[in-house]
């Protein structure tokens, strides 16, 4: 009988600690490491989900900025790249692509002396100008979002030899109708021109962008890493479906007057494990209309309309109201308890 209890009782131990290790294993799942890089004002800015921390003004040099235009993390999030003038002037023909290690912070001066540049290169290109770049996950390719200043297509840029890969452009389509391009695990590179959704793959190095869906209506159209799902605006708020169209359900709302264009929420962008998006909205129920408070408490009076601020929310297909205090929405704030603005696309990393 001795015997036996012993055997029980070890058993039971045993069970008792796979299930703690499963807990461990999910409960580390749920607080995985993500960092939420966002930028405004000149500065970018990231917000540490598992610490529940706000660290302001990691570096200066996200668009509204004369110098630089805009900025992408890499996916091992250990580097940033800016895309910037070329010179200390407004220079119309020519933008400078560096991508460097992250470090607490860099100036001007760094870029052009410290030697810490993994990649330093110019790209040239008749009256280009506040050029977004996002960089591939194998880090081999830049996707160059078009530009309707300079007629410049959808752009493919290698990274080593610094020359076209590839172009694309749709006749008699002006280029405000072209989206910011969303890369995804395997190195493919999705983009919407007008109605459609296209997607570009290293298969065929690649050559070709076939379309994968009609998405006419949508805007800041986002495709999720695994591929498999698409984050979209349609009439002012988020919209999700899977990447075949399927199961296309509206998952945001808040109150937006009919005539203000600019209202609503914007610039969504997944979470590594694809079950979460980033994005910015008004919050109506948090800030008054036309205000905008710093997270360094100074003031500043926007005209008709509000600055966007950092949301997230599941993927999960649920309808959530922004306007609702007990939404399950969460707005991070920053360390004076601030909600978080953004004037660019949030940058989810792992």
């Amino acid at each position: 009988k001795r015997i036996f209890y012993k055997i029980f009782i070890m058993k039971k131990l045993f069970c008792i600690f796979i299930l703690l290790l499963f807990i461990s294993s999910c409960w580390s799942s749920f607080w995985a490491t993500w960092n939420i890089y966002v930028g405004f004002a000149w500065d970018v800015w990231y917000y540490d989900l598992d610490k529940q921390e706000f660290i302001e003004k990691k570096w200066t040099s996200v668009s509204a900025s004369w110098l630089y235009d805009n900025f992408d993390i890499s996916w091992d999030n250990k580097k940033i790249l800016l895309t910037m003038d070329v010179k200390w002037t407004f220079n119309f023909d020519e933008r400078r692509y560096v991508l460097r290690k992250i470090e607490d912070s860099f100036k001007k001066k760094d870029l052009d002396e410290d030697g810490k540049n993994l990649i330093d290169n110019i790209y040239e290109w008749w009256d280009i100008s506040y050029l977004t770049a996002r960089i591939s996950p194998d880090e081999k390719y830049l996707a160059l979002e078009a530009q309707h200043f300079s007629d410049l297509p959808m752009t493919i840029i290698d990274t080593k030899t610094w020359k076209e890969v590839s172009q694309w452009e749709v006749k008699w389509v002006s280029f405000l109708k072209y989206w910011t391009p969303t890369w995804t695990l395997d190195n493919s590179v999705y983009f919407k021109i007008w109605t459609w959704l296209y997607k570009s793959s290293p298969s065929d190095w690649y050559k070709s962008a076939p379309k994968v869906l009609d998405i006419s209506g949508a805007s800041y159209v986002s495709v999720s890493p695994d591929w498999k799902k698409v984050v979209y605006v349609k009439d002012e708020h988020l919209w999700l479906s899977n990447i075949d169209w399927s199961d296309m359900k509206q998952i945001t709302k808040s109150k937006t007057i009919d005539w203000i264009s600019w209202e609503g929420e914007r610039l969504p962008t997944f979470s590594p494990d694809w079950k979460y998006i980033a994005f910015t909205s008004k919050a109506t129920w948090w800030y008054a209309w036309s205000d905008h408070n710093y997270p360094d408490w100074s003031y500043v009076s926007a005209t008709s309309s509000k600055f966007w601020y950092l949301t997230v929310i599941p993927a999960d297909w649920k309808l959530y109201d922004l306007d609702d205090k007990n939404s399950w929405a969460v707005f991070p704030k920053n360390s004076d308890w601030h909600l978080i603005p953004s004037t660019v696309a949030p940058i989810w990393r792992e």
